[in-house]
């Protein structure tokens, strides 16, 4: 489902993509079976593609990023499933129980534990993109902001592409982008209206500058 793209991006921003940066097919059955569910196909992705990456589980030690949970220490809080938070703060994202045999289900969230969940993304499947591509982002060694007015965001889909898709990576608050001939990587949120670029190199974010006409802003600039 999602796998391939997971590994695009893995491939994109670190330079290659292998089995050992994912779970074995054993450990993720024995969390379905220590939980007594199984658990959906584009979560699987996500652990077979990256549950040993640190930086896309949010082990890297970045702040403003999310921290997946292994398989061996999802919970299961009244049924729903918890499977990621929020690593500076106490947000969390499960799916519910009635839901969790779903291929690509809806993924709920919640300010802090005990508050009522609420939706949140439509697909878990996208839902993971853009978890990975907000991880990746933060950990790539140049990173930039830009803040976009109405209309711009076209400018930045003319110059780098969706991961996958525009579709495969809607439904909620984030949208994900990737170069790979620049390597870079980029997520816009709707929230801020605003694009957090990552980048291997600094003239690839130069380039972007130059080519978008965008404020395009790294840490140095005032």
């Amino acid at each position: 489902m999602i796998g391939e793209l997971l590994r695009d991006v893995m491939t994109t921003a670190y330079g290659g993509w292998t089995p050992e940066n994912g779970c074995t097919a054993a450990e993720i059955a024995t969390a379905e079976e220590r939980l007594g569910t199984g658990l959906p196909q584009a979560l699987r992705d996500y652990y077979t593609a990256a549950g040993r990456h640190a930086e896309l589980m949010g082990a890297g030690g970045h702040e403003h990023t999310f921290r997946m949970h292994a398989p061996g220490h999802l919970t299961a809080d009244d049924g729903w499933l918890v499977f990621c938070g929020e690593n500076r703060w106490s947000a969390q994202w499960s799916i519910r129980p009635d839901d969790v045999d779903w291929s690509d289900p809806r993924v709920h969230g919640r300010a802090e534990p005990g508050q009522k969940w609420h939706s949140a993304f439509r697909r878990l499947s996208a839902f993971l993109i853009n978890v990975a591509c907000v991880q990746t982002v933060r950990s790539l060694p140049y990173q930039a902001t830009c803040r976009l007015r109405k209309g711009q965001l076209e400018t930045v889909e003319s110059l780098i592409g969706y991961v996958g898709s525009r579709e495969a990576c809607r439904g909620g608050d984030w949208l994900s982008f990737i170069d790979r001939p620049a390597r870079i990587l980029a997520s816009y949120s709707y929230v801020t209206s605003t694009v957090h670029v990552g980048a291997v190199t600094p003239d690839a974010l130069a380039s972007l500058r130059e080519r978008s006409g965008l404020p395009v802003k790294t840490a140095g600039d005032r």
